[in-house]
């Protein structure tokens, strides 16, 4: 209780990495789909080709530093148009979107999203 919360190691640790106060804005970026009417949908980490979230948001943060983004929307553009659970899908967009966390844990307000491109599905 005493020591210093960045004070971290063995055999006891303080987890600075939760001794800290956080701010509540998130900055991501990632991809959603987009139906033909404009809704918006979940596109699942499987869909930018990794089994893992944070690999997922590596594999988009990569493309975006190496100015590789349409390859990247193309890819997962027709890994939409393959899967079945995803035929409303017209569009894929790969957004940086800045969000409260609380307001979108608690009732899903969205905060501002900036599109870096976007590439339709081939059906």
């Amino acid at each position: 209780m005493l020591r210093d919360p960045d004070d971290d190691g063995y055999p006891l640790s303080t987890y600075p990495m939760f001794a800290h106060e956080r701010g509540r804005t998130v900055t991501l970026a990632y991809a959603i789909g987009s139906t033909a009417t404009g809704e918006r949908r979940v596109l699942e980490p499987e869909l930018v080709g990794t089994h893992e979230v944070l690999q997922a948001l590596m594999v988009i943060d990569g493309a975006i530093a190496s100015h590789e983004l349409a390859p990247l929307c193309q890819r997962i553009a027709v890994a939409v148009a393959a899967d079945s659970a995803h035929a409303d899908v017209a569009m894929v967009r790969i957004v940086r979107g800045s969000h409260d966390a609380v307001e979108l844990l608690v009732d899903g307000t969205l905060g501002p999203e900036l599109d870096y491109t976007r590439c339709p599905v081939p059906r």
